[in-house]
């Protein structure tokens, strides 16, 4: 078939048990991540979700420059989040986004219960290749 429906919250996460230990300050994160891309077989861009209640880490603090250089971009598809970047906070709402270069450091916390956010991911001038 050419094309395929899901519900994002109904995705699985492809993520090892402690894969998520390197970057994540909670030791829950990741319980509520869904690999988009993996559960629809998508090559061309990465693509995941992730879900955070008010108070909790939504984006793990992070860079892309040592994993492959990715630029991303954040949609923010329900609820409120505060991102960092490179030590400035920037709040985005329901139907906001952001683009974020490989070489800055990020995180996010949502500011609402059942925050959700879309990541998209790929490196620019390169055929996308999944980790």
């Amino acid at each position: 078939m050419a094309w395929t429906v899901a519900q994002i919250e109904a995705v699985g996460s492809n993520a090892e048990p402690g894969f998520w230990e390197e970057w994540a300050r909670e030791p829950d994160f990741g319980s509520r991540w869904q690999s988009i891309g993996d559960h629809f077989g998508i090559g061309g861009f990465g693509v995941n979700a992730n879900v955070a209640d008010a108070g909790r880490e939504l984006i793990v603090p992070h860079s892309e420059t040592e994993y492959g250089g990715q630029e991303e971009l954040y949609l923010l598809l329900r609820g409120r989040a505060r991102f960092t970047c490179d030590g400035e906070t920037v709040e985005l709402d329901a139907g906001e986004m952001m683009h974020v270069s490989p070489e800055v450091v990020r995180d996010a916390v949502a500011l609402e219960d059942s925050t959700l956010v879309l990541c998209v991911g790929g490196t620019p001038g390169q055929a996308y290749s999944p980790s």
